[in-house]
């Protein structure tokens, strides 16, 4: 109690001085949460409280201090007391965790060193450097989550704390789809429907696509354990799978919608439901014949719809120009592809794909900026850091999908590691069917979901030893 009149009189003092300061406001959300969990927990700080609170701020991502180019996110403030006090337990013993580098942070290793050497080839060699920075922090934060989630109770806590924090966040969108008030940054209308007009919800980041990504592939998880039918946990699981379904419905992202029905079918198939999953598939194959056949209707008498689910622009621009965000990222596309071949080695820098863009923009394509994004993460790859760097990225992904694969197969039918294995597993396939169509080098959940699969593993492999 104490603690909480402490803070609330600092916030007192400091809100008249600060209260025009945007950063401010992001900064306290921290605060706030922190002070709150820490005051209800009742048992010491540990690791595991810390990660948590950095759980929070990815449904945030887009908080961040400094300018355009150069800025420090919220998130990772949030990473910086995990990272100490991981120091300070290693120093001090204070917990048992597996100190054997695993195989793949050694591809990780490689990649970072491929980052660096095509920085040599950058427009802006302080945006690369900083970009490799948080790589670097990035492939850390994976390495602590993989080796301090080391018990099934600490792995039960993080999933349990994924899901509920996505659907808290799936709350805030349904919220802001239909209140533009509480869009954080600016609001983008899609249309109205029944006397209702709709906006595009992001929660905490800037282009809603990416955090569409974010609830579909906290989605699987929940999804696979719902499949799994873990008695006292339905109820709770069910809740937030319909809480994340609103979510993702209220970003209107095509991508992260077809992402994660894919990948349902994969799950579906999974736990022996091969007759739902092709009457869904059926179904779905009917609706896009008739949407596809019935487009000029479509956009003639049903612009809401056409908005939504051909493309998201202005309404008046979407009636004259139907294909223009294909027009976009195709010109993408090609730059992207330019770059690769101009530079196929190392490329043309870390994050530089979008700066070079107007040098390599085809000919006769005009945009209204220099700057456009890749819009597809295996080309921007290639483009930033040539045949190598794309190689060896890959390369960590199948490689972790080889190993889960691995222990999936080891374990029984209905083992609980078995189900967070599939759902993990079925994140990373709507992550790379999303990276057809999205930049997502730098995603939290991610990195977030490899560090977890590889503390499974260990985990796994200390209760089964014949794994």
């Amino acid at each position: 109690m104490k603690k909480l009149i402490a803070v609330a009189l600092a916030a007192g003092i400091l809100i008249p001085f600060l209260a025009h300061i945007r950063e401010f406001y992001y900064l306290s959300i921290l605060i706030i949460a922190g002070v709150l969990f820490f005051s209800i927990k009742k048992k010491p700080l540990t690791l595991i409280d810390l990660l948590i609170l950095f759980l929070l701020t990815i449904p945030l991502h887009t908080f961040r201090f400094g300018g355009t180019e150069h800025f420090i996110r919220l998130s990772e403030i949030a990473f910086v007391p995990l990272f100490l006090f991981w120091i300070a337990t290693k120093f001090l013993n204070r917990e048992e965790e597996h100190t054997v580098i695993r195989k793949e942070f050694i591809l990780l290793g490689v990649y970072l060193f491929i980052n660096i050497l095509s920085t040599k080839n950058s427009m802006f060699p302080i945006i690369s450097i900083e970009k490799i920075l948080i790589l670097a922090y990035l492939f850390l934060f994976t390495y602590i989550v993989s080796v301090i989630i080391n018990k099934k109770e600490k792995i039960n806590t993080i999933i349990k704390a994924m899901i509920w924090i996505s659907s808290i966040s799936s709350v805030i969108a349904a919220i802001q789809c239909v209140f533009p008030r509480f869009l954080i940054f600016y609001p983008v209308p899609l249309g109205t429907a029944f006397g209702i007009k709709f906006y595009r919800a992001g929660v905490g980041w800037h282009d809603p696509n990416y955090y569409a990504l974010y609830l579909a592939m906290n989605a699987c998880l929940t999804l696979s354990y719902l499949l799994a039918d873990y008695g006292e946990k339905y109820k709770f699981l069910k809740i937030c799978f319909a809480l994340q379904m609103i979510g993702i419905l209220a970003t209107f992202s095509r991508t992260a919608m077809i992402s994660f029905i894919l990948i349902s079918f994969y799950l579906l198939s999974c736990y022996g439901r091969k007759k739902m999953a092709l009457t869904i598939f059926l179904s779905i194959i009917i609706t896009l014949s008739i949407i596809a056949s019935s487009a000029a209707i479509i956009y003639k008498k049903y612009p809401f719809i056409a908005s939504t689910v051909y493309r998201v622009a202005k309404q008046e621009q979407l009636a004259k120009q139907p294909t223009l965000i294909a027009g976009h990222r195709y010109a993408a596309f090609k730059a992207n592809w330019a770059m690769f071949l101009d530079h196929p080695i190392l490329g043309v820098g870390p994050f530089m794909a979008m700066y070079d863009f107007n040098k390599y923009k085809p000919f006769g394509y005009n945009y209204p900026y220099d700057q456009l994004a890749s819009h597809n993460q295996y080309l921007q790859l290639l483009a930033e850091k040539g045949i190598f760097g794309f190689i060896i990225f890959l390369g960590f992904i199948f490689l972790m999908i080889k190993n889960i694969n691995k222990f999936i197969k080891n374990m029984p039918p209905g083992n609980e590691y078995r189900a967070c294995l599939i759902g993990l597993k079925s994140a990373v396939f709507v992550y790379l069917i999303s990276s057809l169509a999205l930049d997502t080098s730098y995603e939290l959940q991610f990195w977030l979901t490899m560090g977890l699969s590889m503390a499974l593993f260990n985990t796994i492999k200390k209760e089964y030893i014949n794994v």
